[in-house]
């Protein structure tokens, strides 16, 4: 365990950009364990393929719109046995492709005052 925190530890160092790591007695180890925050330790990995249900969420859209959007060869789909797979890649190809929002600021008329 304090092997994995001494890796921990280094990658974190690294990512940081510090070049110099003071290596110290395992009890020193654990209060560094305890300092590091375990969001510092996160890493953003996407996925080569995704069900049609996880495509549904991302694109903010219903599972028979990815089929239909698979048909209509938008999408890059693959069976994975008896399951339907779209790729991650032809997802952010197809999220860019859409049209940007055109969003007017709303701005209230004045009331007419009553006589």
């Amino acid at each position: 365990m304090k092997a994995l925190i001494i890796v921990a530890a280094v990658a974190v160092a690294v990512f940081a950009g510090i070049s110099e790591i003071a290596f110290a007695t395992p009890h020193s180890v654990d209060l560094l364990a305890a300092t590091i925050p375990a969001a510092a330790v996160t890493v953003n990995i996407e996925p080569l393929l995704v069900s049609v249900a996880e495509a549904a969420n991302i694109l903010a859209s219903s599972k028979s719109e990815i089929y239909q959007r698979i048909a209509r060869g938008e999408l890059d789909a693959v069976n994975d046995g008896y399951r339907t797979k779209i790729t991650f890649a032809s997802l952010k190809r197809c999220a860019e492709s859409r049209p940007k929002a055109r969003i007017k600021l709303y701005v209230p008329r004045p009331r007419a005052r009553p006589p």
